[in-house]
């Protein structure tokens, strides 16, 4: 079957809210779970680490906040997005490799107001967005599985993502990039395909790596003969990333970084192995091997083609991915959190009554 759709009911407002609500609850665990350890403090998310360049001016800012030993984790570098979200005030200099980390955007210029916030409204912002994101998240995946046919139990590739749960607790551009490209393939399947190329570059720019949704999405509607509207999805979401790269190549430096993080095939996955030391390194390390080999279960069972297509991109970076990624499983399980909801996605299509199956 090919996954072709034809009119498509208009999604239920009451569903979706609901929906959210329950991803809301979800996120607001993982977010306590996380801060009663420090009595409520806010700034924990941030993880903002004791040998941090960026350290002295988030304490300036927000007052004492717990440390994390090292340099710390990407919520500060959220954070200094949001304070200066064009860099123009020399901090992406603060950053690791501050040009990779300016290039997750979108994230930040909203929970900042495009530098217009107070730095604890931007701290409230950081966290009141990942948990939106969170929620919009679940709505949205729970509509695409009732457009494609799929369970509904299909939303525990949200609620059970571990990689969306860890960014709420660390300020993290993913579950919002989450959001904005499952809208697009809610989006993309009901054929508007103008708010759909809109949704991808949003997501794009939220984080960058979720340019594979829409060349996924590209190939689906190509080979579903539709060919003008796979170019336009192609291609129109790179141009504000490519922008913006532009601009941090002239401002900042070095706009598209890599951070090392490619390798062979699996040549990274391998040599990570002796990379996880640790119970909770390892344990995370295994959800996103798991959903890597739940993922290429979905793309040779499945006979729906836009599953296949989103899920295909994002098999080949996870495949391609160097020790850098593999070899932190806190890294890997955030990276590769689309392989786990695209997998959950496919399994809900799959057991469906064929009669049922679109």
């Amino acid at each position: 079957m090919t996954g072709s759709v034809g009119t498509l009911p208009r999604p239920s407002l009451r569903r979706l809210a609901g929906w959210f609500f329950v991803g809301v609850l979800v996120a607001g665990f993982a977010l306590w779970s996380q801060l009663r350890t420090v009595d409520g403090e806010l700034a924990f998310v941030l993880r903002v680490g004791n040998e941090s360049a960026a350290r002295p001016l988030i304490e300036e800012e927000l007052g004492p906040i717990p440390l994390t030993e090292g340099l710390g984790h990407d919520g500060q570098y959220s954070y200094l997005i949001a304070r200066d979200p064009f860099g123009l005030n020399d901090l992406p200099d603060l950053a690791d490799d501050g040009a990779y980390r300016y290039r997750r955007a979108l994230y930040g210029w909203l929970a900042g107001g495009f530098g217009l916030f107070s730095p604890r409204a931007v701290l409230v912002g950081l966290v009141a967005w990942t948990v939106i994101g969170f929620g919009a998240a679940t709505a949205v995946t729970a509509d695409v599985a009732s457009l494609l046919g799929a369970r509904s139990w299909a939303v525990l590739g949200v609620l059970g993502n571990l990689g969306l749960w860890l960014s709420v607790q660390l300020a993290t551009a993913d579950a919002l990039a989450m959001a904005l490209a499952m809208l697009a393939v809610s989006l993309a399947l009901r054929r508007r395909t103008g708010w759909a190329v809109l949704a991808l570059a949003a997501a794009t720019l939220t984080k960058d790596a979720y340019l594979l949704f829409a060349i996924g999405m590209a190939g689906w509607m190509f080979f579903e003969d539709r060919r003008r509207p796979a170019i336009a999805v192609a291609l129109v979401p790179a141009l504000p990333l490519a922008l913006w790269i532009g601009w941090l190549s002239w401002q900042v430096g070095d706009g598209l970084s890599a951070k090392d993080n490619f390798s062979w095939p699996l040549v990274g996955l391998v040599e990570s192995f002796s990379e996880w030391e640790s119970a909770g390194d390892l344990v995370q390390a295994l959800v996103a091997l798991a959903a890597l080999v739940g993922a290429l279960i979905v793309v040779v069972s499945t006979r729906y083609r836009l599953i296949a297509w989103l899920t295909i991109p994002w098999v080949v970076v996870a495949a391609a991915s160097s020790v850098v990624v593999w070899g932190d499983g806190n890294n890997a399980v955030r990276a590769f959190a689309p392989l786990w909801l695209l997998a959950w996605l496919g399994a809900g299509w799959w057991v469906q009554p064929r009669s049922a199956q679109v």
